[in-house]
């Protein structure tokens, strides 16, 4: 054999390698799920990026009036989210708006979207079964458009619903998968 077809078939080799470590490491592909034993035995890692993620329980524990004046009123909103999956998952963050006696009065967030650095943002480890109690505050602004809404929150008769969205993932080394999940609480 000459030394041109002894490159060719080292490339050729190389190249099917190749190949089967990437089908191999993708979770999409289903390979690793496949030929690894499901149970408590196998790498967390490659089990919660091979099967699908549940939905969250996402409980709204309400919003509560911290301090109102004529200029601004101060609000805590509760969530409680329990993890339904059997590997943690990280949730990212809840983007929501508040509405009080069915007037949108401020917009809200809770952690921050994966953007390519874990260190430089903030992230909830969601552990199978055990609830979080969420929760943050928001400084609403009165425009004076509202009068009505406005008297009701000094007054501490406002009716608050919630709605948004809760972003959540897997990530490991390897790979990751986003989720998102739409939620609107009415009070």
């Amino acid at each position: 054999m000459n030394l041109d077809a002894r490159i060719i078939l080292g490339v050729v080799v190389i190249a099917i390698v190749a190949i089967f470590f990437v089908i191999g490491t993708n979770p999409n592909t289903g390979f690793l799920k496949s030929i690894l034993p499901s149970g408590a035995n196998g790498p967390s890692s490659l089990t919660s990026n091979s099967t699908q993620l549940k939905p969250l329980s996402i409980l709204y524990n309400g919003t509560s009036i911290l301090n109102s004046t004529e200029r601004d009123t101060v609000l805590k909103s509760n969530f409680y989210v329990t993890n339904t999956n059997t590997a943690t998952v990280i949730l990212e963050s809840i983007n929501y708006e508040i509405s009080a006696n069915g007037m949108v009065i401020g917009h809200g967030q809770i952690g921050n979207r994966y953007e390519g650095s874990w260190e430089s943002s903030y992230y909830y480890p969601l552990i199978t079964g055990v609830p979080s109690n969420i929760g943050n505050t928001d400084d609403i602004k009165n425009t004076g458009n509202f009068p009505e809404v406005w008297s009701a929150l000094q007054n501490g008769t406002a009716k608050f619903s919630i709605s948004g969205t809760v972003y959540y993932a897997t990530k490991t080394a390897f790979s990751g998968n986003d989720y998102s999940q739409i939620f609107n609480f009415t009070g």
